[in-house]
């Protein structure tokens, strides 16, 4: 019984190396594919065509083919009317642009105190709370950066239409960047009517209160807007 138990176990030993050396290539094998996986299999397969449509997308660019409106449809405008194409370059294209484009959205409360929140957020830093320029923003106060931020409530900036400080805004100029992704066309409107509100000195949390007044004095015909 002894012997028996221990040829019995030799059996088992032996079936247990032959097991691993089949396994083992078999777990090298397995461990390769993912550095192959991406690479030169996926090389030979996009080799074929018809295996390569992943690669070559039939789907469209965006804007490159859109689809035609239905037959018989009325174009309209928001109401905030559509977003104009971007003005050209240089102050050529900027002025350009601000005479094709006037403001189509009417100063009011609601829109200067927007234009307020927005001027806060993403030009104040710059431009400073009151819209000197200067050294009078968050960031060029620091010292860290010279002061050469031009005033936007005086100077230059009083004598610029409507649309030529919304397309600076949207697409910048000079060291100043675009901030198109930041600010929806909406917004941009809104911040040049809260410029205009600081051009003529109200700084802020003005916007609401000089509207009141004028409501007030406009013997009930309600506000500007």
């Amino acid at each position: 019984m002894p012997s028996g138990s221990r040829r019995g176990g030799g059996n088992a030993g032996a079936s247990r190396p032959r097991a691993a050396r089949v396994a083992s290539p078999l777990a090298a094998l397995l461990a390769l594919l993912p550095l192959v996986g991406c690479t030169e299999i996926d090389d030979a397969l996009a080799s074929v065509p018809i295996f390569a449509f992943m690669r070559e997308s039939p789907a469209f660019d965006p804007y490159e083919a859109p689809r035609l409106p239905p037959e018989n449809s009325v174009a309209f405008d928001g109401p905030n009317g559509r977003v104009p194409a971007p003005a050209g370059r240089g102050e050529a294209g900027l002025r350009a642009f601000g005479e094709a484009h006037p403001n189509p959205i009417a100063r009011g409360a609601d829109s200067e105190a927007r234009g307020e929140v927005m001027y806060a957020r993403y030009c104040q830093v710059c431009h400073g709370p009151q819209g000197m320029g200067g050294n009078t923003g968050s960031v060029t106060s620091t010292g860290v950066y010279p002061p050469i931020v031009p005033p936007v409530a005086a100077g230059n900036a009083t004598t610029l239409s409507d649309g030529y400080i919304y397309a600076v805004i949207r697409q910048g100029r000079g060291l100043m960047p675009a901030y198109a992704a930041q600010l929806p066309h909406a917004d941009r409107w809104h911040i040049v009517n809260y410029i205009r509100r600081l051009q003529e000195g109200g700084g802020p949390g003005a916007a609401a209160t000089a509207e009141t007044g004028a409501a007030d004095g406009a013997d009930g015909q309600g506000s500007e807007e």
